[in-house]
């Protein structure tokens, strides 16, 4: 597949430079594609849907972007389970829910709105990032019980 270069894409260009980092076709195509697919993803997932459409970007170039969208605070890594981290574009910092009976995942606001929203008293250390992963049984499983 040829990239062409969108509008949508020129906006994504302006926040990698933002945020210190240089614009690539792969780390444009990543950000675009989870602006496009919404919500929360694996990497393999992004890989997949890639290779779907005949972007030609290797598995470890998907991790590799990934990684560094997420030190550059344009996407959000969070714990789904046991090694599974999902990616979603960081617009707002928050926490998620994750049901135990169909493996939704929802997010649920920051009181403070802004990492790392919650204090921890570790002296002598920096915390800059605080997640919690609440997990249960969502609304629509229980209704359907």
């Amino acid at each position: 597949m040829v990239w062409r270069m969108s509008t949508a894409d020129r906006n994504w260009e302006e926040r990698l430079r933002e945020s210190g980092l240089r614009v690539t076709r792969p780390r444009v195509t990543v950000l675009a594609l989870l602006h496009e697919l919404a919500g929360h993803h694996t990497a393999e997932d992004i890989n997949t849907t890639l290779v779907d459409r005949d972007v030609s970007l290797t598995r470890g170039t998907v991790y590799n972007v990934l990684d560094d969208l997420v030190q550059a605070g344009l996407v959000m890594r969070a714990d789904r389970g046991p090694g599974t981290a999902i990616y979603e574009l960081a617009e707002t910092w928050h926490h998620h829910f994750v049901c135990r009976e169909c493996a939704a995942v929802i997010d649920v606001d920051c009181v403070a709105d802004e990492r790392p929203c919650l204090p921890a008293d570790l002296p002598g250390a920096q915390v800059d990032e605080a997640q919690i992963i609440f997990r249960g049984v969502c609304a629509d499983c229980l209704a359907s019980k």
